[in-house]
């Protein structure tokens, strides 16, 4: 599991960080949602990043940690689940569908977790990897 924090900006784009973090433990919930927080902190705690676009693609994370070396190979190739963090600190958990309009864009909810912003870990972790079962189940049917 590639965990790479988005930060999305009031103008209305979004940029991966260039920091990452990539799990291999996939069963256990209290690593995952510790990967999740881990982001989190990063995002709340770090500075703006200085590369450009070009530098950003050439270090994305999907890149150095995967088999795929184009962006659509690994949109084709991979599940997405997107933690959001809302201005109240709940967390929005949810698997997506990929857009059949645009490559590289996902567009509808597969399923999704509310959790309170006290959640631990271990919830974190649970409905993060229960929207990748989700994800999984939903591409498995079609």
């Amino acid at each position: 599991m590639l965990i790479v924090p988005l930060i999305d900006h009031i103008a209305g784009y979004s940029i991966d960080s260039d920091w990452f973090i990539n799990l291999s433990d996939l069963d256990n919930a209290v690593s995952v949602g510790e990967g999740v927080k881990s982001a989190l902190d990063y995002i709340r705690n770090s500075p703006l990043s200085s590369l450009t676009p070009n530098e950003r693609k050439e270090n994305a994370a999907w890149k150095k940690n995967t088999k795929y070396r184009s962006r659509v190979a690994f949109w084709k190739n991979n599940h997405y689940v997107r933690v959001k963090i809302t201005e109240d600190n709940q967390y929005i958990i949810h698997s997506m569908k990929k857009s059949h309009k645009r490559q590289y864009a996902y567009d509808e909810i597969i399923k999704e977790f509310i959790l309170f912003a006290d959640a631990d870990a271990e919830e974190i972790g649970k409905a993060v990897i229960e929207s990748f079962i989700e994800s999984e189940r939903y591409y498995n049917m079609g």
